[in-house]
C-alpha cells in the first residue's frame, strides 16, 4: 500500500486481515520454525516463510459480495493511513459505490451480480 502497488482485495477481507495478524505475531525477523519435509524429516525455515498452504489468496474476481463489502472499507482506510492522494481515494470510493448501487447488484440474477465483481477485478 505504501508504494501504491496493486494489492488483492482479499488481504483486506476479515479473513485476510486475520491471517496477516497471525503472521505479525513473530517479533524476531530471524525466528525459525521446524516443519516436516516431504521425506518425513524436519527442517528449520524462517517463520515468515511458514504459511498455511490451505490459506490461499482468493482472487478479486472470485470474492463474494460479502468479502468485497468487508475489503473495500478496510482498503480505503489503509489508503488514507498510507498517504494516498485524496483524488485516488475518492476515485476508488466512487467506483466501488457505483458497483454497490448498480441495478445488477440487487437483481436475483447471480450472473449479473458476479459480472460486477469480475468487472471490478479487471478495472483494478
Amino acid at each position: 500500500m505504501k508504494k501504491g502497488d496493486y494489492c488483492e482485495l482479499y488481504y483486506f477481507t476479515n479473513a485476510g486481515l486475520e491471517e496477516a495478524n497471525k503472521h505479525n505475531l513473530s517479533v524476531d525477523p530471524e525466528a525459525l520454525v521446524m516443519l516436516p519435509t516431504a521425506d518425513g524429516q524436519h527442517s528449520w525455515i524462517p517463520a515468515g516463510a511458514a504459511r498455511d498452504p490451505k490459506s490461499a489468496v482468493t482472487q478479486d474476481d472470485e470474492l463474494s459480495w460479502e468479502e468485497f463489502n468487508e475489503a473495500a472499507p478496510h482498503m480505503i482506510n489503509s489508503m488514507k493511513e498510507n498517504g494516498w492522494p485524496e483524488d485516488r481515494i475518492d476515485m476508488h470510493i466512487l467506483f466501488w459505490s457505483g458497483l454497490q448501487t448498480h441495478r445488477w447488484r440487487h437483481t436475483s440474477d447471480k450472473i449479473k451480480q458476479r459480472a460486477l465483481l469480475v468487472y471490478q477485478s479487471k478495472q483494478c
